[in-house]
């Protein structure tokens, strides 16, 4: 199958001015009414699956895609000007679509198709068309079309009110900047190369920010308590009291779309399209397994306390939250015989790379190939294309690894270009391009960008997400690379984060980056015994998110979210958060994952079994990889999830490995 080949004329989008960006969305607005008109027009006796269900799916072809640039450019650019000129574009876009998707003419064309030649069509219609319709059917039964024009217009105010609100949300958590002031009396603890990394002020005092490769070190590491508590309150301030008010109304407007839709809860709402299907599921599979590992948890806790007080020579000291990464990476040193600094000496960034490169190419059979010459939106970024055994291009990627101002603070990947038929007749087929969004370490004329071992596992999980996009061989773009069910997308990228734990792929991805030695064995040995390291508390820490995630969206009157949050953790893990504290106005995944972070420990029984056959087989099996990419990456979400997890494992899939990986075998 023919696949796009892409150009350095196809990212010339990358170099879009303010100017460029607002032009587009009057552009992308008109296409998609006239794309809609076409399919409107045709008669109810002359509905088939091509004329109106494809249509409806081709009608987002090329315009998706401007927008998820658009949207991209707002996270990425450097030019502030940019930022801004994106967020308002993606605002209006967002706003205009809801009217032009309301449409009650495209839903009366899919319950005419419904009624008519579907019934003899879907006998000979492939799966994924069959399942593409029954999606597309009910997503539209959810835009409420056959509620009172009354209500239909109240839905219609509420969306539109919600994606201002959510745009809000998550421009204020980027767009938050703050720091400490650090002596070098107070740096104490800290490594030469991560004070060499930081600004100074005029004083020559250290500029600590918020950013993660500021942040994470310096509460590992920072042996100043009191400069531990200043740093964690200013992060538990992102989002400021603007994102808390955003939030607030947030949870209302959601609550009342879900009431008006039919909807007990907002969890409902967003969990049907999911595999729990209900809020209560959720909320059931959540409570279950923080049961099994509360005890655990706390126990881990309970260890770092014991620590302090030995440290410290105070028996009744208390362990606070600003205390937890700092003596977790003591215990680590002790227990383990190592620190995260003399791990991260040999993991260079480069050499990460280049492992997941040789990697991934064993499992899948594909090549990568830098591609120069091709314009992006700043200098550190690189682009490669993945090439197939015959050498063809079958999609590409960009990586933006390094942190700088107004970028996006986390780590993600974000999708452009889905893969997709390009007709409904398969002339051909177009090549996804994704973007992975880091923010690791960047090289300064004294060091290399170097990654603790934590940062390779996020190197892993998010290169994941993007051969998930990229390899796919989907023929609809809803089903396309990572489009599955939303409680099922991270499973395969938290997989694929066990290669950070085996002592084969990590020959491949470390290095020392001045010797070019491998790990010596007692530290590699060390390493891979502190997998276990807390987590029984990390595992308990994301249960409690999620708890606290689904309660905002099942409870018709959610307490308040600050202290919701503070009164979990406090109850599940015994610590006590600062009642100023605004941890929700900076909990980005309160829009976009609503009533889905049960998701990451729902998709992690799934990854964990889907393991079980590398670790049976072999972590470099090119038979098991092979059959990996066909099951899994290729398939996306053109199948049942729980069938594709059956057809790769050749069975039922069990919560037994992840039972076990987490220490909760009962």
């Amino acid at each position: 199958m023919n696949r796009t080949t892409y150009t350095p004329k196809d990212f010339t989008w990358t170099s879009w001015t303010a100017t460029d960006i607002k032009k587009l969305a009057p552009e992308i607005i008109a296409e998609k009414k006239a794309r809609l008109a076409v399919i409107k027009k045709v008669s109810p006796e002359e509905r088939t699956f091509e004329n109106t269900v494809y249509a409806l799916e081709a009608s987002d072809h090329g315009l998706t895609e401007t927008i998820l640039k658009i949207d991209l450019l707002q996270n990425v650019s450097p030019e502030k000007t940019v930022r801004e000129a994106a967020k308002r574009t993606i605002e209006t876009i967002e706003k205009q679509m809801i009217t032009i998707e309301r449409d009650p003419k495209v839903w009366q064309a899919l319950k005419d198709y419904e009624t008519g030649a579907w019934r003899e069509e879907r006998a000979y219609l492939e799966p994924e068309d069959q399942k593409l319709f029954r999606e597309m059917f009910l997503e539209y039964k959810r835009m409420g079309f056959d509620l009172s024009p009354e209500k239909q217009k109240r839905l219609k105010a509420l969306e539109e009110r919600l994606a201002k609100l959510s745009n809000d949300f998550r421009h204020n958590i980027n767009a938050h900047e703050d720091h400490i002031l650090v002596t070098e009396e107070e740096s104490m603890g800290l490594p030469e190369r991560y004070k060499q990394g930081l600004k100074k002020d005029k004083q020559g005092r250290y500029i600590v920010t918020l950013a993660y490769p500021d942040y994470h070190p310096f509460m590992e590491m920072a042996m100043s308590e009191p400069k531990r508590k200043e740093l964690a309150e200013k992060f538990l301030q992102r989002g400021g009291a603007k994102n808390m008010k955003n939030l607030e109304e947030m949870l209302a407007v959601r609550a009342e779309h879900a009431t008006l839709l039919g909807y007990k809860t907002h969890a409902d709402y967003k969990t049907e399209l999911r595999m729990a299907k209900s809020g209560d599921t959720a909320l059931k599979f959540s409570f279950d397994l923080l049961k099994k590992v509360e005890k655990g948890g706390k126990a881990d806790l309970e260890e770092l306390r014991a620590l302090k007080c030995e440290m410290t020579g105070n028996k009744k000291t208390v362990l606070h939250y600003y205390d937890i990464a700092y003596y977790g990476h003591e215990l680590q040193k002790r227990r383990f015989k190592f620190n995260s600094e003399e791990v991260r000496e040999y993991f260079p960034t480069t050499r990460v790379l280049e492992g997941t490169f040789k990697i991934y190419s064993t499992l899948f059979g594909v090549t990568f190939e830098e591609l120069k010459g091709f314009p992006l939106w700043h200098p550190d970024v690189r682009i490669y294309g993945i090439k197939n055994p015959k050498g063809e291009l079958i999609s590409c990627f960009a990586l933006d690894l390094y942190p700088r101002e107004g970028k996006y603070g986390h780590a993600a990947a974000f999708g452009i270009t889905t893969g997709r038929e390009t007709s409904f007749l398969g002339e051909g087929y177009v090549a996804p391009f994704a973007t992975m969004v880091t923010n690791f370490p960047k090289s300064s004329a004294e060091h290399p960008s170097l990654l603790s071992h934590g940062e390779v596992e996020t190197f892993l999980h998010e290169f994941g997400h993007i051969m998930h996009f990229t390899l796919t061989t989907a023929r609809h773009s809803a089903q396309s690379g990572y489009h599955t069910a939303w409680d099922f997308v991270e499973a395969p990228s938290q997989m694929l984060e066990h290669w950070a734990w085996d002592k084969k792929p990590l020959a491949l991805l470390s290095a020392h980056h001045e010797t070019g030695k491998p790990l010596p064995g007692t530290l590699l040995n060390n390493l891979l015994e502190s997998k276990r390291h807390l987590l029984r508390y990390a595992t308990l820490r994301q249960l409690i998110l999620g708890i606290f995630d689904l309660t905002l969206h099942t409870k018709k009157n959610p307490p308040e979210s600050g202290k919701l949050y503070r009164d979990l953790v406090k109850k599940y893990a015994g610590i006590v958060m600062p009642k100023d504290s605004l941890f929700p106005a900076g909990f980005g995944h309160l829009d976009g994952y609503d009533a889905g972070y049960y998701g990451y420990m729902w998709s992690n029984v799934y990854a964990a079994d889907m393991f079980t056959r590398f670790e049976e087989e072999g972590v470099l099996s090119k038979k098991v990889g092979a059959d990996y990419k066909a099951s899994i990456l290729e398939k996306g979400g053109s199948a049942d999830e729980l069938e594709l997890v059956r057809d790769f494992l050749g069975r039922k899939p069990s919560n037994k490995a992840f039972l076990k990986e987490i220490g909760a075998t009962k």
